[in-house]
């Protein structure tokens, strides 16, 4: 076995396992941050993000989160403290609250003004300081929602107070919890173990629409301009863009992409095998481009841990695999890229806007094998039965989207199924419609249905289910 050891910052030295080495829960996971010593702490209020204030240790973290927790009355503190374990540790996702109801914790709108910077304080002690990932990219992403609504959406289903932070698990020092916080197209999971970071992810980041300015000072200070994911898309074009044409044909996949594949509630279903171009094919600059592209999600954590995470993700380079779909600009629909390696994995969708049709918005997802959740509960060896790993491209097909209300839709499963259900919920979660297959096709009907966003889900046999936005114009 071949080790590398590597001087990251101040007092922190991280043993490396060698690139030829398969990953595992023994893997190196204790990702510790700098002494407090290390840092000086700016004067910057939760709103000014762009690169003021350092991030802090773990006990920055505990102390924020002590504090937060001394605002709130002993009913909003059991709702922010909740039990970590493997039920609790998958309840987030990218939809809006209409899409999905299963959040823990308290929403913003539910505190005063005073808690909610208590509470976002905490978040940003743990979170990067670089403008446009980490603290400012989920400010940036909340901030998304107050511009839907200020265009016409739906202000019961969308705004950045509509969004969750709980703990997992009691904040200290010394034991295991986890910060969770998210909402619409934002989902930070942050695992604390032993003082120590053990696990940065799942992290789910989308936005809609891609550039905007902030309708207002609810979060960011009005007219700022806000590109969130403008860095995640440049990097991935530029990975793509540096292959050679085999090397692209070598990447590309066949399959059409709608969603992510390995995104909420599908923790541990990786695909069994990688597939795409492996980056022990890459020149050294080639390869420089897929660490880039790992970046401006890696980076969302703590700055000490982000570069840790990211010099063990750069060790294992050359079993790494990317592949994508599409146009390979990652501006057109179902335009989709992956990074694979033996412990990282990030993937990014386009699809058609939910809130304006016309335009695109992206999703992406960052997870690692051996630290989701701190490798407590879905790490490499992980055995999941009974189910499979799906994404709408391919279980079924729904058409035409957008569709005339009143008019039907079509629904059509990619494969023969002993059964299957569909269910489709308004943007407050009413189901409005459900019904069973004939064979492999059903028509879903929408007559009397109201102009907005409809969420379908499909569940084959043994599948689980699968879900998909619709617009009703």
């Amino acid at each position: 076995m071949r080790s590398a050891t590597l001087l990251v910052s101040a007092g922190v030295l991280l043993t490396l396992m060698g690139s030829n080495q398969r990953s595992s829960r023994s893997a190196v996971r204790a990702l510790r941050l700098p002494t407090a010593a290390a840092h000086a702490h700016g004067s910057a209020s939760v709103k000014g993000t762009k690169g003021v204030q350092q991030t802090g240790t773990v006990a920055d973290v505990v102390t924020a989160a002590n504090a937060f927790l001394a605002t709130l009355s002993t009913a909003q503190q059991a709702t922010v403290l909740q039990t970590f374990n493997a039920t609790n540790v998958v309840k987030w996702s990218n939809f809006p609250i209409a899409g999905y109801n299963g959040r823990i914790g308290i929403r913003l709108d539910a505190l005063t003004a005073a808690q909610r910077t208590a509470a976002m304080a905490v978040v940003q002690a743990a979170t990067g300081t670089a403008a446009n990932e980490g603290f400012d990219e989920i400010q940036q992403i909340r901030t998304a929602d107050d511009y839907l609504v200020s265009t016409g959406s739906s202000s019961t289903t969308f705004g950045s107070n509509i969004y969750f932070i709980a703990f997992l698990g009691t904040p200290s020092t010394t034991g295991t919890w986890m910060l969770q916080c998210g909402g619409h197209h934002s989902a930070t999971n942050i695992t604390f173990g032993g003082g120590a970071v053990t696990g940065a992810s799942p992290k789910f980041e989308g936005v809609e629409p891609l550039t905007f300015n902030a309708p207002n000072s609810n979060v960011l200070p009005a007219g700022t301009p806000c590109a969130p994911q403008a860095q995640e898309q440049a990097g991935m074009l530029a990975m793509i863009s540096g292959l050679t044409t085999a090397q692209q044909t070598s990447a590309r996949l066949t399959q059409t992409f709608n969603d992510l594949v390995v995104g909420p509630q599908k923790d541990g279903l990786f695909p069994a095998t990688r597939v795409g171009l492996q980056c022990n094919q890459l020149t050294a600059a080639q390869k420089q481009l897929v660490v880039d592209a790992m970046a401006p999600w890696v980076k969302d954590v703590d700055d000490a841990t982000g570069q840790q995470l990211l010099a063990y993700y750069q060790s294992q380079i050359d079993n790494t695999y990317i592949a994508y779909s599409g146009t390979g600009a990652f501006n057109a629909i179902s335009d989709y890229v992956r990074i694979d390696g033996p412990n990282v994995w990030i993937e990014f969708v386009v699809q058609r806007g939910a809130e304006y049709p016309t335009q695109i918005h992206y999703h992406t997802l960052y997870r690692d094998r051996a630290r989701d959740y701190g490798g407590n509960f879905y790490g490499s060896y992980t055995t999941v039965l009974g189910t499979k790993p799906s994404t709408n491209a391919t279980v079924f097909t729904a058409y035409p989207n957008p569709v005339a209300s009143g008019q039907g839709i079509d629904v059509v499963l990619a494969q023969t199924s002993k059964s299957a259900t569909y269910q489709l919920r308004n943007e407050i979660g009413q189901t409005v419609a459900n019904g069973t297959f004939s064979g492999i096709k059903t028509k879903v009907p929408t007559k009397g249905l109201a102009a907005g966003l409809y969420l379908l889900t499909v569940q084959p046999s043994g599948e689980q289910p699968v879900t998909t936005r619709l617009t009703l114009q």
